[in-house]
This record gives structure tokens, sequence and C-alpha cells, in this order.
């Protein structure tokens, strides 16, 4: 996994989700080829995005949005 610096990911996934897009599937892929990498898809108005990324600070920002979700 990455480390703590910026990552435009996590900044673009917390902007759709502001923006009230909705969190429908989180996956981790432990054997990414970078490392271990989360992917959360979101949708909006019939439209889906998909954000992956194995930066730290993603991670654990995907670990409060499963825990929001359960």
């Amino acid at each position: 996994m990455a480390g703590w610096g910026d990552d435009p990911e996590l900044e673009r996934l917390r902007s759709l989700i502001d923006d009230g897009w909705t969190v429908v599937e989180i996956t981790e892929d432990p054997k990414a080829p970078g490392g271990p990498a989360d992917t959360v898809t979101v949708e909006k108005d019939d439209r889906t995005e998909s954000i992956t990324s194995d930066h730290l600070a993603f991670h654990r920002y995907v670990e409060f949005l499963r825990e929001d979700q359960g």
C-alpha cells in the first residue's frame, strides 16, 4: 500500500460522495500489481463510477465507509 501523502483518487471519491453519489459496492484486491488495493463503486442518476487506489489513506476511508454502511 502506498504511503500517507496526497491521493487524488481519495479526493475524487470524497467529492463524489459529497455531491450525493451513493456507495453501492466496496471490493478489496489483496493481489493488485502495486500492492493491496480497494475499489469503491458509487452511483447517482443511473450512472456509476469506480474509484481504485492502493493508498493507505484511501484504505482508511474505505474502512470508514464500510462501518457507515453496516
